[in-house]
């Protein structure tokens, strides 16, 4: 084995909640298990799926690798110390640390909380969108875009770090209304205590030859 590419967590907000002692031992201490069994067996690279949502609630227009983290959840800061743990290994295995922006697409056991995901469901199931809020911004990215991006970095051993993968920037009512321009359904808004808002910049990772 030369590469690994670590996808493995528990993967969203609200799993993470459920039971936080064990969020913290499969995300963040198992990495380092895996990173330090990695370093010991000579993998020489280490690429790891870490999220655009450990930067927590930005003001700014751009978020940019190089911006303070300041995750809100257990899940988000789970990842944000497997990084710390991971960039620790950097000067004995090349370590690249993809943040990528919230997923969407169809897949064999897709996820069905994610924004764009969700809303398609509910367009074609029910012909109506319920949006909570509205005004949240959400970055996003294809599946396939993202397993792309996977490949990308596999070819290019040389980009080590950490990069955004993210495509666009759109607040949940802007994706219903995109959804409703394919699945004819009315969109009811409705009122929402959910602050999380989440933008990313993709810039960084685009200037490497990489198109999502």
């Amino acid at each position: 084995v030369d590469s690994i590419i670590h996808l493995a967590a528990i993967a969203n907000d609200p799993s993470g909640d459920l039971n936080p002692k064990l969020t913290w031992e499969v995300n963040s201490l198992a990495t380092m298990q895996l990173a330090d069994k990695a370093h010991r067996l000579g993998v020489q690279r280490f690429i790891y799926a870490s999220s655009s949502s450990v930067y927590g609630i930005k003001e700014e227009e751009h978020v940019t690798e190089d911006l303070e983290l300041k995750p809100i959840t257990e899940y988000n800061k789970t990842k944000m110390v497997a990084e710390r743990v991971l960039l620790s290994y950097a000067d004995d295995m090349e370590v690249q640390i993809l943040r990528p922006a919230t997923v969407c697409g169809y897949s064999p056991r897709m996820r069905l909380d994610l924004s764009v995901n969700i809303l398609t469901k509910q367009a074609i199931q029910d012909s109506r969108i319920t949006v909570f809020g509205g005004s949240q911004v959400r970055p996003n990215v294809h599946i396939e875009d993202l397993t792309d991006a996977y490949i990308h970095f596999l070819d290019n051993p040389e980009l080590y770090g950490i990069y955004n993968v993210g495509f666009e920037n759109l607040s949940i009512l802007d994706i219903a209304k995109k959804v409703t321009k394919y699945v004819a359904a009315d969109i009811e808004i409705s009122e929402s205590n959910d602050p999380r808002s989440y933008r990313v910049n993709s810039d960084k990772v685009i200037k490497t030859g990489f198109s999502p």
